[in-house]
């Protein structure tokens, strides 16, 4: 099994409301399926990637990759995962414009500290693999939006990934360019590599062995009900049909009794009337000063304990914004930390001369 998602519910909050997106989502891929999963806009189809990707965090639920509990592991190892067991193709394709078609490739790669002629070496081959030997020193601007996406893949498997997830990898590209890239998808696919992928076209869904949809945060099969995580355990009691016929309906209610109690807000009680402590006040002078004490009582409502406790949560609002973290607001920044580990990690690299060239 490669990875095994249980009961995963994600939700969002905005202001003081929660808004749930995923409702319960179990699922598990096995090593070397080719899964797809469609989906309307809104439906929670790209929240889900990102959890299975390492990008986000499920709010409650188990995440299981190659048998490690995602959850239970720091962010020094997530980004670990992310880097060597995970590859990322997405439908905006996230290419540096300033470096090559090599030096994209060789990003990973980068990170995870190998030297520049090795890691040019095998970026070459990845990009060979893809097609695109004879684009090496290509940059974006100088590509098609086909050779982008396949630029992309390059990237995405120089690190021999066990699994490759694709966000609608063909959305940005013509029907032919499209083609190509399931042809790519395909080859991978039967050399052992895991992939799940996004789409809302049927006909790029088609090429998937096992295809899945998603409808308001839950996983559904084609009848439109729920996917559970072990599908193979409803036919195997055959005797008990009708029992295991209403088995799924409770589930349902269960989901939905689990996310309405977290939309509601805490109740905070009633501050006393001043009006009475007032009228007393004055008229017995200054020994009547205990009636201001009533006032510590009412500074120390406990109720407002949680909006401290909602600080924390507020913390997570960046969440929605994971596509920035993935996305182009990052693309200046990688730009320049990648000038800054080659000249970390091969001083002596500009002075004998950078790129291929001199190879």
């Amino acid at each position: 099994m490669m990875l095994e998602l249980r009961d995963i519910y994600k939700t969002y909050l905005q202001g003081k409301l929660e808004v749930p997106v995923l409702g319960g989502i179990s699922l598990t891929v096995e090593e070397g399926e080719y899964l797809a999963i469609m989906g309307p806009s809104g439906s929670g189809k790209t929240t889900l990637m990102n959890i299975i990707g390492c990008l986000d965090s499920a709010t409650s639920g188990e995440y299981i990759l190659e048998g490690e509990d995602i959850a239970g592991v720091s962010e020094k190892r997530m980004s670990e995962v992310r880097l060597h067991s995970i590859g990322f193709v997405f439908q905006s394709f996230y290419l540096l414009s300033r470096q090559s078609a090599l030096d994209n490739v060789a990003l990973p790669l980068l990170y995870a500290g190998v030297r520049r002629k090795e890691r040019q070496a095998i970026a070459r081959r990845a990009l060979e693999r893809v097609g695109l030997g004879d684009r090496t020193e290509f940059k974006p601007t100088q590509l098609s939006g086909g050779q982008c996406q396949r630029v992309a893949i390059a990237r995405a498997i120089v690190n021999s990934p066990k699994i490759l997830l694709a966000d609608e990898p063909t959305g940005a590209l013509d029907t032919r360019s499209g083609e190509q890239i399931m042809e790519i998808f395909q080859s991978l696919n039967d050399e052992g590599v895991t992939i799940v992928m996004i789409t809302h076209e049927p006909e790029i869904a088609a090429h998937a062995k096992r295809t899945l949809h998603i409808r308001d945060g839950l996983l559904v099969n084609s009848s439109g009900k729920p996917v559970t995580s072990k599908p193979a355990a409803d036919p195997t009691p055959a005797a008990a049909g009708p029992a295991v016929a209403k088995a799924p309906a409770p589930a349902v209610d269960r989901t939905r009794e689990i996310v309405t109690p977290r939309i509601k807000a805490p109740k905070l009680p009633k501050l006393p009337k001043p009006g009475k402590h007032k009228a007393k006040a004055p008229a017995d002078s200054g020994a009547e000063a205990a009636p201001s004490a009533p006032a510590p009582s009412v500074q120390t409502p406990p109720p407002q304990v949680p909006a401290p406790a909602a600080a924390p949560a507020a913390t997570k609002p960046p969440e929605p914004s994971r596509e920035e973290i993935s996305g182009q607001t990052i693309i200046e920044s990688l730009e320049r930390q990648l000038e800054a580990l080659n000249k970390k990690q091969d001083p002596s690299g500009p002075a004998k001369g950078e790129g291929p060239a001199n190879e």
